[in-house]
Order: structure tokens, then sequence, then C-alpha cells
């Protein structure tokens, strides 16, 4: 699982969400509509691979969810979803900044933020909304972005589009053909 941004804005729990707790999530999410994925640690001074985030884009929104590893140290991995919150679709400009926030030095694995995005800044500070896994409440809540700083991973990369190299000339139209007239007996 590898950290990453990815576009989006706000969120909202939602009672659809409720389908997915306890389920596989690489079972209830087809696979090219998870987005990233990221670990987490419940505690950031003993990390171990037993927890996750993943990021699934549903068309009109996005949902983010936490998932355990209910096999630790199996030879095969089976994991769970423990909790899910909906997020609306980002708007332009707008990334996902997961497990790569910190707050007073500290890394914070269980943050995903909205940042605005500009290839320029090393760390994000414009930071538009947040949410954290909360273990104790098996919930994500919303988590305060006064001072939220998060890693740009994609320090020095411009997403802005290529503008085209060469635009051809308009050309005039040509008139459109006769309509084809049946044959006269």
């Amino acid at each position: 699982m590898a950290g990453g941004f990815l576009l989006l804005a706000g969120g909202c729990v939602s009672r659809d969400v409720s389908q997915y707790v306890g389920k596989d999530p690489y079972i209830v999410f087809p696979a090219a509509q998870v987005v990233d994925q990221s670990l987490m640690q419940l505690d950031e001074a003993h990390p171990n691979a037993d927890w996750g985030l993943s990021l699934v884009w549903e068309g009109d929104h996005y949902l983010l969810t936490a998932d355990q590893n209910v096999t630790p140290g199996g030879l095969q991995q089976a994991w769970r979803v423990r909790a899910v919150q909906r997020i609306p679709l980002l708007e332009y400009n707008q990334m996902f900044a997961m497990g790569s926030c910190k707050e007073s030095g500290g890394l914070l694995s269980r943050v995903v933020a909205v940042v605005n995005y500009n290839h320029a800044e090393q760390w994000f500070d414009s930071i538009q909304a947040a949410w954290a896994y909360d273990p104790v409440q098996g919930a994500f809540v919303e988590y305060p972005t006064q001072d939220l700083r998060c890693e740009n991973q994609l320090y020095g990369t411009d997403l802005t589009p290529q503008a085209p190299l060469f635009l051809a000339p308009v050309q005039a139209t040509a008139e459109l053909p006769a309509a084809a007239q049946p044959p006269s007996r």
C-alpha cells in the first residue's frame, strides 16, 4: 500500500455506507475504482501493517475507508472495512493528502486531507477539510485544519495541462452536397 494524493472536497457520512462495514474491501470495491491506499498506524510509536486507508471513487463521490487486517502474521491477508466516510468530488486544483500530514512535527498517518494543489509548495498549508480515523469511536471524525500541514509528494510536478504546440488554422467549410433525388421513370 502506498500513500499519495488525489482530487476531492468536503465530506459527510451517508446512511448507505454502512453496507460496506465488515466486508472485505478487495471484494466489495472493484479494483478499477480504488484510487489510492495507504498504511495507517493506530499508534505511531509502534508501526505495523495491520491497518490501512483506502480511497474509492464512486462516480459522484469518494469513499474513504479504514481497513483492518484480520489475519496479522498470516500467510494470506484478509482485510475488513471498519469505517467509511463519504466525501464529495474535488474541485479544480484540489487533491487528497493521505497519510502525509503532520502537526507539531509528528506524522499523522490516520489523517486524510483535501488540499489546494500548488506544485511549487513542498508542504501544503492551504487545507480545505480533513478527517481522521478514531479507533475509539470506530469512525472517521473531522480533523482541525488550522495547524495541519501535508507533504506535497508530487513536489515540483506541474499538473497544469500543456497548451497545444500548434493550432491549426480554421478552414472554410465546404457546402453540403444537394440531397439525392430518386431516379425518374
